[in-house]
């Protein structure tokens, strides 16, 4: 019988093979994404799926179960939250999850996603929702078999939902989004009839090439790593860690709304610099891996809102902005510019909505994919039971199925379960950049491009470097002394528009 030692070392070498099989279904991902022809779908879906046939059968090999169960009896005296025993318990879960599912149901559905999200590309182009109904009730077969596999009998939306916020239940969700619906629906009222009126500067155009200067520029002054990373153009921004000296993110472009790919940079850049801060040396390890997606949220939204939109930001940035386009921006004031990247208005889009009403977003497609799931929505009445919430929780319907249940890439790509992680996301923000803010001083010292890597310093110390060692719950408090207080994002929202900004 090997000893202890041996039989970890033998996991981590089994592991970061596994690592490198994921990091090549991530390439293949983002190239489908991004630069693949449209004609490269089939060879791309039979790829896609022999790489995750690959992978599930790699972390589930019978061996992987006998190893673990050693080390979890011989290894009792280390620290809960050592790395050794953060690998085993999370190389635990992963190996059950992986064991649960047949692999014919992951190759099945790795093509299947190929194909939906070509198809969802065309249907939200087209504003053709009938055209993409198919391969929807398709993804969602899958995914409630998916979920049967996990829960042992019917569909079960938190068995979905474990793969993104591990330890996270709908019954945990309903009542924290039950408590915040009423208080954040009232302050978007308020600040919806007190917000001054604000000449808009984007009926004219910004030059594309200028836009991803300026955006390549702003991320790189905030941190990322260009020499380890790109940014590209898709049909749905996102970020893709594909491992050590590898991160690309992406945006999309449109000269009349510099907003729309600006601030989606900023918001991949803080997924990038995330996944650039993930230890190296632990790379196909839990513990070289991000703890959950509602704290990879967190980096995101934090970059993009409470940097991105704040002041302190702009009086520093918006000279440089005036310098990529003097045109443009030459005849709006800081002051009018702030005002209008920070009003409050209902819209129908949202990657597009301000930080008040961006919460109704992300309930509605929550509510939305629960009831999709669990039977109670079937997929042909998404469009009106779409509109029925966006009328209740925004009082706005939207007039095509392309500004409305098919804006976002995430059912065509089967990513159920992902959404609530935004708006969880949103509260650990405010959280950690306020202990973060405190720590370093920000509203104290202005904005410059040493603030800006301080800042990304502290989020790698207490956030990107950890893995996960810690749970997201235990990592919050770990970082800024409690865990999870959604008031903290409440109070926030109240001093910010109070403030003026």
């Amino acid at each position: 019988m090997e000893d202890s030692r041996t039989a970890y070392s033998r996991l981590v070498a089994h592991f970061r093979k596994a690592g490198v099989f994921h990091s090549c279904l991530e390439l293949l991902g983002w190239d489908e994404r991004t630069y693949m022809p449209p004609s490269g779908s089939a060879l791309r879906a039979e790829q896609s799926s022999a790489m995750a046939r690959l992978f599930h059968d790699w972390v589930s090999e019978p061996w992987i179960k006998d190893s673990l169960e050693f080390l979890e009896q011989n290894l009792h005296k280390n620290d809960h939250n050592s790395k050794i025993s953060a690998n085993v318990r999370e190389w635990k879960r992963l190996v059950k999850r992986a064991s649960q599912v047949p692999p014919a149901l992951v190759e099945e559905f790795a093509s299947a996603s190929v194909f939906a999200q070509q198809a969802w590309v065309e249907a939200r182009a087209k504003n053709d929702f009938p055209s993409f109904l198919p391969w929807l009730e398709k993804i969602l077969r899958l995914k409630r078999e998916e979920s049967r596999c996990y829960s042992g009998g019917d569909p079960s939306y938190d068995s979905l939902l474990e793969e993104y916020e591990p330890g996270c239940t709908t019954d945990f969700l309903d009542k924290l989004f039950a408590s915040l619906k009423p208080e954040l629906t009232r302050i978007a009222k308020e600040l919806e009839l007190s917000c001054p009126q604000v000449k808009q500067h984007q009926a004219v155009e910004y030059p594309l090439e200028a836009q991803k200067k300026f955006s390549e520029w702003t991320a790189a002054q905030c941190g990322f790593d260009f020499s380890a990373g790109r940014l590209d153009t898709t049909a749905h921004p996102f970020c893709c860690g594909i491992g050590p000296g590898d991160c690309r993110i992406t945006t999309r472009f449109n000269p009349g709304n510099f907003f729309m790919g600006f601030f989606g940079v900023l918001h991949e850049t803080g997924h990038g610099l995330y996944e650039q801060g993930l230890p190296s040396e632990d790379f196909g390890l839990p513990t070289g891996s991000a703890c959950s997606l509602g704290i990879h949220e967190s980096q995101s939204r934090l970059w993009e809102n409470q940097v991105g939109r704040s002041s302190w930001f702009w009086e520093w940035c918006y000279p440089w902005a005036r310098k990529f386009f003097p045109a443009q921006l030459k005849d709006t004031s800081l002051t009018n510019y702030l005002r209008e990247i920070n009003r409050v208005v209902p819209g129908l889009i949202r990657v597009d909505a301000d930080e008040v009403t961006y919460n109704q977003h992300i309930i509605l497609r929550y509510e939305l994919e629960k009831m999709l799931i669990e039977g109670n929505l079937s997929p042909v009445d998404l469009p009106y039971a779409w509109n029925v919430k966006m009328l209740e929780s925004l009082g706005l319907q939207s007039d095509t199925d392309s500004s409305g249940c098919l804006q976002d890439i995430h059912w065509s790509a089967g990513l159920i379960g992902y959404f609530p992680t935004y708006l969880l996301g949103n509260l650990y923000s405010a959280q950690i950049y306020q202990k973060a803010s405190t720590v370093l001083g920000l509203e104290k010292t202005p904005c410059s491009p040493e603030a800006l890597l301080q800042l990304r310093d502290w989020l790698k110390r207490n956030i990107h470097s950890l893995g996960k060692l810690y749970s997201a719950d235990e990592l919050c408090e770990k970082a800024t002394g409690t865990g999870l207080s959604p008031g903290v994002f409440v109070q926030y929202l109240k001093r910010k528009y109070q403030n003026g900004n």
